[in-house]
């Protein structure tokens, strides 16, 4: 530890959620696949250590690039012995090594750095330094994000503060390495491809000093805090120049800082007298044996530490670097903060999250059960996860379902709860698919001519009434999360969209209608799954129209991917509010039920008719519409822009044709419809352990 004490403000987490987030990022290809060198190093102030590890026995992390087993870099925390664990993914193995002799203790900095040379490992803690060796020379393939704070592997968070964290594309020297603990880096140092400071005081992101663009978003409500540092923090090569004028004629006088303190309980501000001298040299006593203790694949290796002992040119040299670059700090200043009149506002804004479900009739199953994998890894219900669902067809009716609250809560029941999970809904198409898609026996002998020229392939008797069962006369202004069904009006030529907020009613338009007071759950179910020539158009008894009704049919006619229509419901919601509304502000999750991939020929289709084309028309425009609008939001959401990255995911998956109808309820189509669905969540299983992490963290 250094004896000077310098005053900043530095990010503190707490333990829960808190944590910084830099996207899917190799950071310049320094933890790219293949790579096999490069340094980490910065100043860690432990507040508390639990025994809260990882699978890979990595405890209190407090830096990772890591969220599966499948695409992970490395993850480093602290024990509860106060020693440093290393997990680091390279070609040949996975171990953990553990380092240091108990140096990092809690409550106060501690300089670390973490040198990774062609499988070599020198590891720097405050004046000592360790060495271990691992199997490979480069590192894995990982696609993880790269995060301050915690590790979205298993979730495990840190508690504590972080400052000065630097990415070098190289293996520094020990001679370098004393320099980085100096704190004289600006960020314009060659081999530097990332530095945070993290001593913003504001805000909700971590800027990149060096100018190469990889800043961070705050997750959760990590805190700004002004506190004592052992180590001085040099000016950026941008704020140098802007600065070096005015410092020429500040006298030599001691350096007095003003600083505003806001917590929760007062706001005081304190005066700190605060000498500016040169930080004091690592020491330089003779090197201490060293010591490894080996053991099996995945075990923990314990270091025993050598004193940092510089060779007596190199540290020559270095004391001369050390004196250009901190020339100014060893001259006494005189410096007024002056009293900020507003109180400093450290909670980040949150993200709106977005539910988007396609429609897709018996195939409403596939989505289904991906929520259903989403409630159980975050172990939450999906109405808490958003603050708007939306849904057409079958879409609509999850939708609908996930938002309808219990009525008769149990005792157990402290916070609002829903009626249905995602699981309950699965079995909704699962076990009553048959009875909503039920045609009697001798009607099948009609064939398709009917179905298509004379009636409706459906009845709608038994679908009403399974979907009675299942929403009651619930009235649609109780749902627990903001919904917004589509469906169509084919006599007044018009979208209607049912909502659950009374204060978005809005019945006097002749372009669209939104609809809440006095419609039930049931209505907007039975409106937007409502398929032409499956079944008949729902009729509603209303007084907003001459005819006395609403005559709906599928919302899936003008959108069966609603995620556009919910981002505009965003917009429109901020404009409303007199907000600004920017694309980084929203997280959408958008649920397909199966991209077709039937193949028409042009010699095939060429003469068909009307009765070729019923059918295959119907599936192109649901299908077609989907899709159109999946491909535009990912275009606007695969952008370079750090900032809405990770704010999209789509899921989605390729039906082979014989899957492809919305109404084939047999128990073999059942059963290879959950097997897309669980070979979708096996391959993106890392993309929605992300997807959890985002949705249960205050975004």
């Amino acid at each position: 530890m250094t004896s000077n004490q310098y005053t900043q403000s530095v990010i503190t987490f707490d333990g829960q959620n808190d944590y910084i987030d830099f996207g899917k990022n190799d950071i310049g290809g320094v933890f790219a696949e293949g790579s096999s060198a490069f340094t980490i190093s910065g100043w860690v102030n432990p507040l508390h250590l639990t025994n809260q590890a990882t699978t890979y026995r990595v405890h209190n992390v407090f830096f990772a690039r890591s969220s599966d087993r499948y695409s992970d870099n490395f993850e480093f925390g602290i024990s509860e012995e106060g020693n440093l664990d290393v997990y680091i993914d390279e070609k040949i193995d996975n171990v953990i090594k553990t380092f240091g002799n108990g140096e990092l203790t809690v409550g106060q900095w501690h300089f670390f750095a973490i040198v990774f040379n062609q499988g070599q490992l020198s590891v720097y803690l405050d004046d000592h330094e360790y060495t271990g060796s691992l199997t490979g020379s480069t590192l894995n393939r990982a696609t993880s994000p790269v995060t301050l704070g915690a590790t979205l592997h298993n979730n495990v968070y840190f508690t504590g503060q972080l400052a000065n964290i630097s990415i070098w594309n190289y293996p520094c020297t020990q001679v370098e390495i004393q320099t980085h603990r100096s704190g004289s880096l600006v960020g314009n140092e060659a081999g530097l491809v990332a530095y945070w400071k993290l001593n913003e005081g504001e805000g909700i992101s971590a800027g990149d000093q060096t100018g190469n663009g990889h800043n961070g978003k705050l997750r959760g409500n990590p805190s700004w805090n002004f506190t004592q540092i052992p180590f001085a923090i040099a000016q950026s090569f941008n704020e140098s120049e802007i600065t070096s004028s005015s410092e020429e004629v500040i006298e030599s006088v001691a350096e007095v800082v003003f600083v505003e303190v806001t917590t929760n309980e007062q706001a005081e501000l304190q005066q700190e007298s605060v000498q500016n001298d040169a930080p004091t040299q690592l020491t330089t006593t003779p090197k201490q044996k060293k010591q490894t203790r080996k053991q099996s694949e995945k075990s923990t290796d314990i270091q025993t530490p050598q004193i940092i002992q510089p060779e007596e040119e190199e540290t020559k040299t270095d004391q001369t670097s050390q004196s250009e670059v901190l020339v100014d700090l060893q001259q006494p200043q005189t410096i007024t903060q002056e009293r900020s009149p507003t109180t400093m506002n450290t909670t980040p804004n949150t993200k709106y999250k977005i539910l988007a479900i396609d429609g897709g009739g018996i195939r409403g199953i596939i989505p289904a059960l991906i929520l259903a994998e989403i409630e159980k890894r975050t172990q939450k219900q999906i109405f808490s996860l958003f603050d708007l669902i939306t849904g057409t067809s079958s879409g609509g009716i999850l939708a609908l379902g996930l938002t309808k609250p219990r009525l008769n809560p149990t005792p157990s029941d402290s916070a609002p709860t829903a009626e249905y999970s995602a699981e309950d809904l699965v079995q909704l198409f699962a076990e009553y698919g048959a009875e909503i898609f039920y045609e009697p026996f001798w009607e099948k002998f009609l064939g398709q001519i009917e179905d298509i020229f004379i009636q409706p392939k459906y009845s709608s008797q038994s679908r009403e009434e399974i979907l009675k069962q299942y929403f009651g006369d619930a009235f649609l202004a109780t749902n627990l999360t903001e919904v917004f069904v589509p469906s169509y009006d084919i006599e007044q030529r018009i979208p209607i969209f049912f909502s659950n907020k009374v204060e978005k009613q809005q019945t006097g338009s002749r372009n669209f209608r939104k609809l809440c007071l006095g419609f039930t759950l049931l209505d907007a179910a039975l409106a937007t799954s409502a398929t032409p020539t499956y079944f008949p158009p729902h009729r509603i008894p209303t007084t907003h129209n001459t005819n006395g009704f609403y005559t709906l049919v599928d919302g899936g006619l003008v959108a069966n991917n609603p995620a556009h229509l919910a981002i505009l419901e965003a917009q429109i919601n901020k404009r409303e509010n007199k907000q600004v509304f920017n694309l980084e502000e929203i997280l959408v999750v958008s649920l397909g039920t199966g991209s077709l991939t039937s193949v028409y020929a042009y010699n095939e289709v060429k003469n068909w008719g009307l009765l070729q084309w019923g059918i295959p028309l119907l599936n192109m425009v649901f299908d077609g519409g989907s899709e159109v609008v999946a491909g535009e939001l990912e275009r606007l959401f695969a952008s370079s822009d750090q900032t809405i990255k990770n704010s999209y995911y789509r899921f989605q998956t390729f039906l082979p044709s014989d899957l492809e109808v919305i109404d084939n309820t047999k128990p073999e189509n059942i059963r290879q419809l959950k097997a897309l669905a669980h070979e979708l969540i096996r391959k993106r299983s890392q993309e929605i352990d992300e997807l959890c992490s985002l949705l249960t963290s205050s975004i």
